[in-house]
């Protein structure tokens, strides 16, 4: 007699894909694995995409201390090779016959490290109506999502890259905001198992940052002891499970069969044929003071880690990936201290970094404002930056008042530091599209191409940028 292996009520979620490894993520119905359970009730089998013959099951544990769920990592994979899996739970350890009839079925996609080019969606930004009961209101958010996933059928990217405010755990500010373990675990539960979202990602690898609705708005602005202790916790806990834990910030262990430990540090860096990412985390290593040239958007060791990586392999394309805008500004009185125009010291040491380092092929990818655009930085040398921004996933009509318009930036011009120090120009050539979309980006060796697509899938050309490397 066969057990049913079931449907994960979050998940699978692919994650992280190198050339040989790939974690998938999963998490049980709540409340079926109380606090200090932990059980091998995963089950995940696999095959190379077209092949009729599967994996032996594998089993992998759940854990009650991490709302129900578990991350599988399934090692010595064929790099450059699309899979199928099938994946769910069974209430057992026991080895049993399996029916995976009513499992999820997705792909995932291991990564060439010898290509010469890489494909993937780009976004950020979507905000959900989170009601007092802690339900979403409707499906609007999603249906970006459906129109993400459909293209993502028949175009097969290579993964999908979320930059920040994934979830807002205070989508009526504070009327309602999450504060406790259970509001942060069930907001996640809601969002990502919106059916859309939740196809998309589990049929394509995703790679996501946190920016402050993860946690509140402009964090950490307001933040006071009795937050810091409680409410930020929280937040970063759900963070940890639903998004770190199936990315490469997450360690693990030495043999990398299973997750080790918990991160200690939420930045990241992966490689995706041609181009390397470096994936920050400027919301939870903040320093803010009254004197400008103290500020911090990122602590130290964060700040070197991405130096060094500047000039490690500089023949290949380097991706900055910052969920806040390092460029272009805003005019005033638009201007705000929350994206890195209110860091300008450290903001001039990364530029600068950027400007002396032997790789010139450099780009860096933003979202926050709920605008997209493309803008370029000439560095004094000549140098060339290439940002591009796409935000927001979803944001409502009603909220309009809080995107970004192009009267609102100030461009052409000259980008300063601290000190008020010239660093370079600022040009945007293109539209900046004020609405709900996003992203296809293409990395060459020859140059990149950022397409934007709006909730529909109509292409946004007027706002969508072919580059060249120089």
């Amino acid at each position: 007699m066969s057990q049913s292996v079931n449907r994960f009520a979050v998940g699978p979620v692919v994650g992280e894909a190198v050339d040989t490894h790939v974690r998938v993520f999963g998490a049980l119905p709540k409340g079926k694995l109380g606090a200090g359970k932990k059980w091998l009730w995963g089950r995940i089998r696999w095959r190379r995409k077209g092949s009729t013959d599967w994996s032996p099951a594998r089993t992998f544990r759940l854990n009650g201390n991490f709302d129900g769920s578990g991350v599988v990592i399934l090692n010595q994979l064929q790099p450059g090779t699309r899979y199928e899996y099938q994946a769910g739970w069974v209430a057992t350890e026991d080895e049993v016959a399996l029916d995976w009839e009513a499992a999820d079925q997705g792909e995932f996609l291991t990564n060439q490290p010898d290509a010469d080019a890489t494909r993937f969606f780009f976004g950020s930004c979507c905000y959900r109506f989170v009601g007092l009961d802690g339900e979403i209101q409707d499906d609007r958010a999603d249906k970006i999502f459906a129109e993400m996933s459909s293209r993502a059928d028949t175009s097969k990217p290579d993964f999908v890259l979320f930059g920040g405010d994934q979830v807002y755990a205070d989508s009526m500010y504070k009327l309602g905001a999450a504060t406790t373990r259970e509001d942060f675990d069930a907001l996640y539960r809601e969002s990502f198992s919106q059916p859309h979202l939740a196809k998309l990602l589990r049929d394509t690898n995703s790679y996501m940052i946190l920016d402050d609705h993860e946690i509140e708005n402009n964090w950490p602005a307001r933040a006071n002891a009795e937050l810091w202790t409680s409410k930020y916790p929280a937040a970063i806990k759900a963070y940890q499970i639903y998004q770190a834990s199936h990315s490469p910030a997450a360690p693990l262990n030495q043999a990398g069969t299973y997750l080790d430990r918990d991160p200690d540090r939420f930045w990241y860096t992966f490689s995706r044929g041609p181009a390397d990412f470096f994936v920050m985390d400027v919301r939870t290593e903040r320093v803010l003071s009254r004197w400008p040239w103290q500020r911090r958007m990122i602590g130290d060791i964060q700040e070197q880690a991405f130096i060094e990586w500047l000039d490690r392999d500089p023949d290949r394309i380097k991706v900055l990936v910052t969920s806040v805008l390092l460029f272009p500004e805003q005019r005033r009185p638009f201007r705000g201290k929350d994206a890195w125009e209110g860091f300008k010291h450290q903001r001039q040491r990364l530029l600068e970094a950027m400007g002396r380092s032997r790789s010139d092929k450099l780009v860096v990818l933003s979202g926050d404002v709920h605008a997209s655009l493309y803008a370029c930085l000439t560095l004094n040398g000549g140098k060339q930056v290439h940002s591009w921004t796409c935000s927001g996933l979803f944001w409502p009509t009603a909220l309009r008042a809080f995107r970004w318009y192009r009267p609102m930036i100030r461009v052409p011009g000259v980008l300063h530091g601290g000190w008020g120090k010239p660093l370079g120009r600022v040009e945007v050539p293109g539209e900046v599209f004020s609405d709900n979309a996003f992203s296809e980006v293409s990395f060459s060796a020859e140059g990149a191409s950022f397409q934007l697509f709006d909730r529909r899938q109509r292409p946004i050309s007027e706002t969508s940028r072919e580059i060249r490397w120089r």
